[in-house]
């Protein structure tokens, strides 16, 4: 399996950059979930956009328990 976390990538590409990035979407949302299709349609015209990009983003973010899925929303978990 390769390694998300590769020394030789762009930094703004980086899971955990893309991931502070829908993170950060998601407060200025104001919700606590937001679709899916509306986070892509915000940030398709990035130049760091992706899918896979995109999905290692949201992996980063499930992993480190600030979102979850209840399909086709994320939703946002309190980080106390």
């Amino acid at each position: 399996m390769p390694n998300i976390f590769l020394k030789d990538e762009a930094l703004n590409k980086a899971p955990a950059i893309i991931g502070f990035e829908i993170a950060r979407y998601l407060k200025k949302s104001g919700e606590g979930r937001i679709s899916i299709f509306d986070v892509v349609d915000h940030f398709k015209r990035e130049a760091w956009f992706s899918s896979n990009s995109f999905l290692y983003g949201l992996t980063f973010l499930y992993a480190v328990g600030l979102i979850d899925f209840d399909e086709p929303y994320l939703i946002a978990r309190d980080a106390d």
